[in-house]
């Protein structure tokens, strides 16, 4: 966070700027910064490693399995992996999907959606008819092709499962109201709501198209490093 950190409750020094860093540089950043500050563990929620004294942070990339609180800095340099896990990233709203499967840093498979299952105001169908009663053919319509997205998701997915086998890693944009409609689809996802491998992607993504899944992509492979004041 620019502007100041904090670290078990306590206000540390602000921070002075953030230095932003491929996925392919982080060994590098990690030993730098293991050197600088050697006592730097993992937060609370695995996603940076931590000097208490300082306030500096080191923002790994989301792409990289998360460190267990309290993790070592020096002990997570030494286990990291030369290659990124083969992962499938999957944004998905009202009307819209694009999927993504990629193996290093390769993507070797990827398909976008978009179907006619909003109204005029903007509200998706399943929404409306919970205050506005029976549909009529439009939103008939509608609950169809929003049903008809999700079956043509999950067969995708499976699909891709199938021919390049499970990834290592699932990262998933899905507003909370649509996730329950998600895994109760028919055919359900190749994975489980509660699968290890699945993690919510902690950015915010626009409509669903190719050019927002490699925008996405593109975030989660980028780390930071967040310097506390000289």
């Amino acid at each position: 966070m620019v502007g100041g950190v904090t670290s078990g409750g306590d206000k540390a020094e602000p921070v002075r700027n953030a230095v932003r860093f491929d996925w392919r540089d982080t060994a590098e950043q990690l030993g730098d910064f293991a050197a600088r500050w050697p006592g730097a563990v993992a937060d609370a929620r695995g996603r940076a490693f931590v000097d208490a004294s300082s306030g500096a942070r080191l923002v790994l990339p989301f792409v990289w399995s998360p460190p267990a609180p309290g993790a070592r800095i020096d002990a997570f340099a030494a286990a990291l992996p030369e290659r990124l896990a083969r992962r499938c990233v999957v944004l998905l709203q009202a009307g819209a999907a694009a999927l993504g499967y990629w193996d290093d840093d390769e993507l070797v498979r990827h398909k976008a959606y978009k179907r006619y299952v909003v109204r005029g105001n903007g509200k998706a169908q399943p929404l409306h008819r919970k205050s506005k009663g029976k549909s009529r053919y439009g939103s008939r319509l509608r609950l169809q092709n929003r049903r008809r997205l999700l079956t043509e998701v999950n067969e995708r997915l499976r699909a891709w499962w199938d021919e390049l086998g499970a990834p290592e890693q699932v990262f998933f944009a899905v507003p909370v109201r649509a996730r329950a409609d998600w895994f109760a689809a028919d055919p359900a996802p190749p994975f489980a709501r509660d699968d290890v491998r699945s993690r919510r992607i902690p950015v915010h993504a626009h409509e669903p198209d190719f050019a927002e899944l490699r925008r996405v992509h593109g975030l989660l492979l980028r780390g930071r490093l967040e310097l506390p004041k000289a």
